[in-house]
């Protein structure tokens, strides 16, 4: 039925004979688990690691992003293109240090220059972002300032005995509704942009905003694509996304969306798709997560992807996410990661010759 589904998308959207990939891969930038160590204490204080995410995911090192580097570099098109990771990117995290001095009281925040500052073997790790921008291999887009619905973690955070006080110890902030006092928050804290009042939805507005001043500051350049957290999100904030220079909005076929108020309701989308608001819909069709399972790399999963996406002539979009290539809490993670990802873009060359790798700003110009 899915399969159905997108081919019957694909003839509303922007077709193409041209075999074009665009690699977006979310959450650079975003805070999770700081280490192997925190990992067990938060496991103590009764966080489950019942998802791949609390399992592997950390920020990004420079270890990891050399790393990374190495293995795009290694590979081009036929036009002589290295392969592009689009990095969907947050562009800032809570400042903590303020917020507790602050006795919880007001939520404030820090650059993500600031946190690769902090965080230990990540001081370089900005520098070599700037680096792949020039090299056209690691091209930030906005993800938004921070993945996290900052209103109700505040919330959560003046109650000294919740769970998000416990993990704040740590760091972590990504906590789903079954670690939450308010049952009504039923996506947890990490969709930024999930509302319940006009009061969520005005300051998501602000948000927006200031997330893409930094985004400008920190690379020079505007984002084009702009990928709500979890893929959640009132529409009303669109007009914003427009007015301050978005071009593509990243979600899904299916796009489920809360309302004010309470309650949700359904959105249909295909590729091109214009919205009144001016934005464009670019939809993912293609999936490459390396650790989704422990025997499965991702690679089979993506080629036949890949090539459902060409027979409908369609640029084949692929979903990743950060933690398939970050060795800071296992290494083994970064390193089944990369081995993947030399693996799918070897085959990728080897059996499309003809395949052009583009990014974002390529995208602008289809």
């Amino acid at each position: 039925m899915k399969q159905l589904i997108k081919k019957l998308t694909a003839k509303l959207g922007y077709q193409t004979d041209k075999k074009l990939i665009l690699i977006l891969s979310d959450d650079w930038g975003s805070l999770r688990i700081r280490s192997a160590k925190d990992q067990k204490q938060l496991v103590a204080k009764g966080l489950k690691i019942n998802n791949r995410f609390n399992q592997f995911d950390t920020l990004e090192t420079n270890t990891d992003m050399e790393k990374l580097f190495e293995v795009l570099l290694k590979h081009k098109d036929h036009k002589g293109n290295h392969p592009t990771i689009t990095a969907v990117t947050n562009v800032a995290n809570p400042d903590f240090k303020s917020i507790q001095e602050d006795n919880f009281q007001n939520y404030y925040h820090e650059s993500i220059e600031q946190t690769y500052q902090r965080y230990p073997d990540s001081d370089k790790v900005l520098e070599m972002v700037k680096q792949g921008i020039h090299q056209n291999i690691f091209v930030p887009q906005s993800h938004g300032r921070e993945h996290l619905q900052l209103n109700w973690w505040m919330q959560e955070l003046q109650d000294e005995n919740s769970f998000a006080r416990k993990a704040f110890e740590n760091e972590f902030f990504f906590l789903g509704a079954g670690y939450l006092n308010n049952p009504k928050r039923g996506r947890g804290v990490g969709a930024a942009f999930d509302v319940r009042d006009k009061k969520d939805l005005e300051s998501h507005k602000e948000i927006i905003s200031s997330g893409l001043t930094i985004f400008k500051n920190l690379y020079g350049y505007r984002s084009k694509i702009f990928t709500p957290p979890a893929i959640f999100y009132n529409p009303a904030i669109e007009a914003t996304l427009f007015n301050e220079g978005i071009d593509w909005l990243d979600v899904g076929r299916f796009f489920k969306f809360p309302l004010v108020g309470g309650g949700e309701r359904y959105q249909y989308n295909y590729l091109g798709r214009k919205k009144k608001s001016g934005l464009k819909v670019l939809v993912r069709n293609t999936v490459f997560e390396t650790n989704m399972s422990q025997n499965d790399n991702g690679v089979a999963r993506c080629m036949w992807d890949i090539e459902q996406a060409f027979i409908a002539k369609q640029p084949a979009f692929i979903s990743n996410h950060r933690a398939s290539f970050v060795g800071g809490i296992d290494t083994a993670n970064r390193n089944k990661g990369l081995t993947a990802l030399d693996k799918l873009l070897t085959q990728i060359t080897t059996k499309w010759g003809d395949v052009e790798f583009i990014s974002a700003k390529e995208l602008s110009k289809l």
